[in-house]
């Protein structure tokens, strides 16, 4: 019994510094879990509520959307005119690394691609996606070389070209 009291009163002898760094220590280890935690917590992202616009009558109209782009487009920056060769009243704008189309929703089904073409030779730059009551389609930098652009209505996406829409060069 002797012993035990002796061991406990030997073990319960800390000094004032020794409390102190203990209580700094648990401090600190509450605060890493904590902070942990918050960092680990997802937090909602703060989003816009979507608003539906409509820029159909603005691409249609005579010195509408289209004639805005292109007075817009930088000085710097090589654009062209992009003419509908099917019959149809499409137009569109392309630079060296976008192509907007103002062209009637496609038939269920089918979709717009662009081209770039060089000598007769053909590279799908991708599918126009519906964009601002248009049709829009970002692609990298014109290949070298390649100097006419075309849209074209489509079934499959492929690499064969079916109906030629628009078509401009550079």
């Amino acid at each position: 019994m002797f012993i035990v009291q002796s061991i406990l009163t030997t073990s319960m002898n800390f000094n004032k510094k020794d409390v102190i760094v203990g209580l700094v220590i648990i401090v600190a280890i509450i605060g890493g879990v904590l902070l942990y935690k918050k960092l680990k917590t997802s937090k909602p992202l703060s989003t816009q509520t979507p608003v539906s616009v409509t820029f159909r009558e603005d691409f249609d109209a005579e010195g509408g959307y289209l004639d805005f782009i292109k007075n817009n487009i930088p000085d710097d920056v090589i654009s062209i005119e992009l003419k509908d060769i099917s019959g149809g009243d499409s137009r569109g704008i392309a630079t060296e690394t976008e192509v907007l189309v103002d062209a009637n929703d496609p038939e269920s089904g089918c979709f717009y691609q662009g081209w770039l073409e060089k000598d007769g030779n053909l590279i799908s730059i991708g599918k126009l996606q519906m964009a601002k009551g248009g049709w829009l389609l970002n692609y990298g930098p014109r290949s070298e070389g390649f100097n006419k652009i075309v849209v074209s209505l489509e079934k499959l996406f492929d690499n064969k070209i079916e109906k030629r829409i628009l078509e401009g060069s550079f």
